[in-house]
Order: structure tokens, then sequence, then C-alpha cells
């Protein structure tokens, strides 16, 4: 589960912003909350909401997480001249030589034992070449409440700690290229830990483009479904559950790859998927992601949450994050949304909100931090009247 982000320098955000999920030992122990596996007495927010007005940097914050991933899992694979692609600094003149800025802290595993994880990145920026080269990289683990070294590199200079394996002279060390990576390089050179590690963030599943080509495709969803048919079972119990009249969604082989035909109660013949609503399609497409993180632990992000999807069936969706049986790993979400009526299904510590004046760059806040902000009556009313910011400007 994820304890904190930090950024500087990224897409719309200039100034460093943090969000901080840890739950303030004060507030009342409700479903929502659950406790870090690494941490004793410290409690984390399955679901995350992130609220603001259109490009006002909701996207931008999901992006950090899954740019931060697909670089530690695939950078190797970059050629040697080519940019870090999706960790763009702010695009204002004084801001493009600067770095740009990512730290991560959630929990993971190290040699067996939970322990709370620090991931921090700075790539290089200049007019020409954003992202064009790694100034610092680390990892760190606090198996007992102080940060303990894994790596770290300061361009191409590298220190490792002994639990991970290597030493500062291997000769793998200079398979590292200044665009690429510490542990998608060693994990290509068959460094067991580094391997861990990118298995580990496989766990992360996002419908955000870029992470992996399969992501955010309904096409794509259909494979999925013709090549797990206990997934597909799942989804025709939540359909015909959620859906009244949809007896099922069948999958069947096509030249151009899987299709679907859906047959209602009531009616002589299957319907096609191009008939089905809006709201429909997008509960299929993402209900593999949301029901992998929900089997085997980890992080939905997911942006524009409730695009399409009906407004009663979002709640329902975050009470199987909240469910201790069909949520038993601790999986968490995060996600985008505009739909201020989800404000009324969070508490304060699950709700953040993005600002961005005209001309300005992205400030981030949380609920929480609203002076005075108390959990009644509805913070929908209180979003909608203008008391919490973050809301568009019209007119």
């Amino acid at each position: 589960m994820l304890h904190r982000i930090a950024l500087e320098n990224f897409f719309s955000i200039a100034d460093r912003q943090e969000l901080d999920f840890k739950v303030p030992a004060n507030a009342p122990d409700l479903i929502c909350f659950r406790d870090s596996k690494s941490t004793v007495g410290l409690r984390l927010p399955l679901v995350v909401g992130i609220y603001g007005a259109n490009a006002s940097g909701k996207s931008t914050l999901l992006r950090a997480i899954t740019s931060t991933a697909a670089f530690v899992q695939s950078s190797f694979f970059l050629q040697p001249d080519k940019p870090i692609p999706f960790l763009n600094p702010f695009a204002r003149s004084d801001w493009m030589k600067r770095p740009t800025k990512i730290v991560i802290d959630a929990d993971g595993q190290f040699h067996g034992a939970a322990a709370v994880f620090r991931y921090e990145l700075h790539v290089e920026n200049n007019s020409k070449k954003f992202a064009g080269e790694v100034s610092y990289e680390s990892m760190s683990y606090a198996p007992r409440g102080k940060f303990r070294r894994i790596f770290e590199r300061e361009w191409q200079t590298f220190h490792f700690g002994r639990e991970f394996g290597i030493t500062d002279s291997d000769p793998r060390i200079p398979s590292i290229r200044p665009n690429a990576s510490v542990i998608s390089t060693l994990a290509q050179l068959n460094h067991k830990l580094s391997s861990d590690f990118i298995s580990s963030l496989r766990l992360l599943q996002t419908n955000i483009a870029g992470l992996d080509k399969n992501n955010g495709q309904l096409s794509n969803a259909l494979s999925f479904y013709a090549q797990h048919s206990d997934y597909l079972q799942r989804l025709n119990r939540e359909l015909s559950r959620l859906d009244l009249g949809l007896e099922e969604m069948q999958i069947l082989p096509a030249s151009q790859g899987p299709v679907a035909m859906f047959k209602h109660f009531g009616l002589d013949s299957s319907i096609v998927l191009g008939q089905e609503s809006a709201g429909t399609r997008k509960f299929i497409e993402i209900f593999p992601l949301l029901q992998f993180i929900l089997d085997n632990g980890g992080l939905a992000v997911i942006d524009e949450f409730d695009n399409d999807i009906h407004p009663q069936l979002i709640p329902e969706i975050l009470r199987w994050f909240y469910d201790k049986q069909r949520n038993p790993n601790g999986a968490q979400l995060l996600f985008t949304a505009h739909n201020p009526a989800i404000l009324d299904e969070l508490q304060k510590e699950q709700v953040f909100f993005s600002d961005k004046p005209s001309g300005k760059s992205t400030h981030i806040y949380g609920a929480r931090e609203i002076k005075g902000l108390r959990r009644e009556p509805s913070m929908m009313k209180k979003y909608l009247a203008g008391e919490l910011g973050a809301v568009p400007h019209i007119g």
C-alpha cells in the first residue's frame, strides 16, 4: 500500500507537492482504513480519490506512479540515446532545465520480511531533450523504522547495500546506461532481487496508457476474458446482479480477435458489444484490473473512474475494497473523478484536491488539511459550494 508520493517539476507540477496517505492516529477506526503490513500502528486508506477541475493535474498525480513503474520495469529496453518517456518537466523556461524528481514510499517485501520502501528518482532535463538521463536514483527500506540503503546512484556512480547481493565492483554495473534504471538493468542480467522487485510491480494495474500496451483498451480486456474463463464467470455474476435483464456475456472467437455477445432475458437473439451501454462497456474494461488487484493485492490506478459508470455502482466497487473477504491482501485503489457524489462515500483522509490557477502550476492538498472540515455534513455539498476549493471557474 502507498504511504507517500512527492513530486517536483513533473508535467503540470512545478514546486514540490506531496500526498501523505498515512491516517492520523486520532482518526476513527473505520472499514475504509487498513493496517500497514510494514509498520505497526500505522493505518492507510484502501481507497483514495483525487478531485479537481479539468486540466488541474489530477491525472498527473497518477501518471507519476505509472511512469515511475514503467521506468523501473522497462527502461533497460530504451535505445541509449533516447529520452526517458512520460517524465517531462513543467513547461516553462525557468523549469525546463531543472531536474524532475519523484519519491514514492510503499509497503513491500525484502528477503521475505515486510518493510516500507522508498524509491527516489531524479532525471535531468534541458530545452532540447527532456528526461535525458538519471542524475540520482536510490532505493532504501525501513525494517525497524529507520531507512537503510539498498542502492544509491549519483549519475554513473553506484553504491550498493550489503543485503542487495551485489558489490560496487560487480561486472554488470557498467551495463547500467544513463537513461536506464538500476533495477531494470540488473533484472535483465540475472540479479534475483531486482527481478523480484519487478515482479512486485506487476501488481500495479492501471487504465493509463503508457505503462503497458494492453492497458486501457476494451479489446484487450476481451482477450483477457478469452484466456481466463474464471474472470469471465465472475464478470457475468456481477453483470447479472448489477444490470437487470442481462443474462451473460459470451466471448466468441473471430478473425480479428475475440468478440463479445450479450444474452438478455426476454430477447430471442444476442446483442453485440457496440449496442450495450457505455457504462456496461466501461465496467467490462476495468473489472479485470480491479478483480486482479483484489485477488493478489497491490495497487489499482484508475483515471476518470466515474466516466460512464452509474453513480450507484461506484459505492458498490468501493465496498469490494473494504470487504476483508473480497480484499484479503489489502489491495488499494487510487482514482481521479469529477462526480461529486462520490465524496460522500469517502472520509476526509481519503480525498485529495488538485488546483491549478490560470498560468500557474498544480497545487495538491488533502481534505484533512482544510481547517475546520468536519466529517459531517456532506462533503459533496461543501465541495460544490466552493468551500473546499479545486472547482472549475465558469464564465
